[in-house]
């Protein structure tokens, strides 16, 4: 039986399955994830139409559907349209659980006014700066949706500021977005850096959609080297112009692919082979770990062991084990060994013939020779309470007393 979560680079059997229909399937079941994707081209004159970001948000819809998200994508919306989109989001993403991953991503033009970001809906009507909050969608909405649902892990990746709209007449609106603070657990990236302006790109879609869209169906690529990547391969396409930008309370690795993707299977029924000392790597390990932990199959703990025998959470693994009744019992006390009494053999009769004065003999036969020696012995005691009884009896018969003797009368040559 394949668990709950019995996947990511673990070396079970997935019989009957293709590998990567498996792999996200079990892992969406484990973590869910939930994604928005808003991309708002055909503006009208006032603002300014952009070519790119419906498709930018059909290229990320894939992306993010191939790396296990459902997605729910929404293009050209009006504000109600885009309010509207981010409430079923939140809900989704609320019924989802706590140990979801919330995704938005926004291409579209946006604008800063008071340190505050808006992203800007198709029709909105603004004439001056107090009517971009009225006309506008406050970024800061989608984070408050976020927050309530309670989602482990939330990124929000906003490919806005591809140039400012709003600048004729309007002072306060400023040049590109401003850093936005979120609660812990959330990862934000935008496409340029605070106060700078991106590129929407001469081709199908944006340099830093483009660059995202490819890197985040890597497996095994935690989300800040993702971004890293991404952040270089933007540069190099604008010749340094545009400096993509990102910040994260995380505090637990993320992959968008799991690592287990890129192992090989030879076949259905052979699992891949174990990594070696020089392959390992913890983030794969934790990655591992992360899909495994609340899983109530020992089948899953077991793959981990057979996969990371010496891990960072192989103690754990093994108490799992230990806790289900399966894999590795306990160790238990030795008990202690067992001494039985030496019996003493038994002694053969011994018979002892006695010649009395008239010539006569009697035979006394006795089962215990060592109990007819001792009697013997006390035949010639020589009573003495300072001393002991042999060496007595030694002193009695060298005086030549062969029946012993009493100090009282006189008998025993012994003072």
């Amino acid at each position: 039986m394949i668990g709950r979560i019995g996947i990511v680079a673990a070396g079970l059997f997935l019989l009957g399955q293709g590998l990567s229909t498996a792999l996200f399937s079990v892992a969406a079941e484990a973590e869910p994830r939930v994604a928005l994707v808003i991309g708002n081209s055909h503006y009208g004159p006032e603002i300014g139409p952009l070519p790119n970001p419906v498709n930018d948000a059909g290229l990320m819809a894939q992306a993010l559907q191939q790396t296990g998200f459902t997605v729910i994508k929404v293009t050209d919306a009006d504000q109600k349209k885009m309010k509207r989109a981010i409430a079923d989001f939140g809900d989704k993403l609320s019924s989802a659980g706590p140990n979801a991953t919330g995704l938005f991503f926004y291409a579209g033009h946006g604008v800063q006014v008071n340190g505050t970001n808006y992203l800007v809906p198709i029709g909105a009507d603004i004439n001056k700066a107090a009517d971009v909050d009225i006309e506008s969608v406050s970024a800061d909405t989608v984070l408050q949706q976020m927050e309530f649902a309670g989602s482990r892990v939330n990124i929000v990746v906003l490919d806005a500021c591809r140039n400012n709209p709003l600048q004729r007449g309007l002072r306060s609106v400023t040049r590109g977005l401003a850093p936005m603070d979120a609660a812990q657990g959330t990862f934000i990236a935008y496409s340029t850096a605070p106060g700078a302006v991106a590129a929407d790109g001469s081709g199908q879609n944006s340099p830093y959609t483009q660059a995202l869209a490819k890197t985040i169906v890597q497996p095994g690529v935690g989300i800040e080297e993702a971004f890293r990547d991404v952040r270089a391969s933007v540069m190099k396409a604008t010749g340094d112009k545009q400096i993509p930008w990102d910040s994260s309370s995380l505090t637990a690795p993320f992959f968008f692919k799991g690592q287990a993707a890129a192992q090989t299977f030879t076949t259905a029924s052979q699992p891949a082979p174990k990594p070696t000392a020089a392959g390992y790597s913890v983030d794969s390990d934790k990655a591992v770990w992360d899909g495994i932990k609340d899983s109530k199959d020992a089948g899953d703990y077991r793959a981990y062991l057979d996969q990371y025998p010496n891990g960072i959470f192989a103690g754990i693994a093994k108490s799992r084990l230990a806790a289900l009744g399966d894999g590795v019992p306990r160790e238990q006390q030795q008990p202690a060994p067992v001494v039985e009494p030496v019996s003493v053999p038994a002694t053969a009769p011994v018979t002892t013939t006695t010649t009395t004065d008239d010539g006569s003999s009697s035979e006394d036969t006795s089962s215990d020779a060592a109990a007819a020696a001792a009697a013997a012995a006390k035949k010639c005691a020589i009573r003495d309470d300072t001393r002991s009884d042999s060496d007595l009896c030694r002193r009695n018969r060298k005086e030549g007393y062969s029946n012993g003797g009493s100090r009282s009368t006189g008998s025993n040559k012994w003072k």
